[in-house]
């Protein structure tokens, strides 16, 4: 067991010892094998996640990534992945 599998346990035993059950993590597609290593499932009502800001938020971007502050937290918004059936392969010419 590595150790961000047992920090992650940690922190899973800490809120459910508190009767925090309903917790989820955000996480890319790649990320996701590591976290259902770690006991993370799907969501059974297939939600999407809202973050509430009482503050208008602002939006700029670094790279490809949209960094968006929300109150006094700045967000990494991962760049939009389109699915496989959208990619065109192409030959390359020789």
């Amino acid at each position: 067991m590595g150790i961000g599998t047992i920090i992650v346990k940690r922190i899973v035993r800490m809120l459910t010892s508190r009767d925090i059950y309903d917790i989820a993590a955000l996480c890319s597609r790649k990320e996701r094998l590591f976290f259902k290593a770690c006991g993370f499932r799907d969501d059974i009502l297939g939600s999407t996640t809202l973050m509430y800001s009482r503050t208008i938020s602002s939006t700029c971007f670094e790279d490809e990534r949209m960094v968006k502050q929300a109150g006094r937290k700045l967000l990494l918004v991962p760049s939009l992945q389109l699915p496989l059936a959208s990619f065109k392969i192409t030959k390359p010419q020789s």
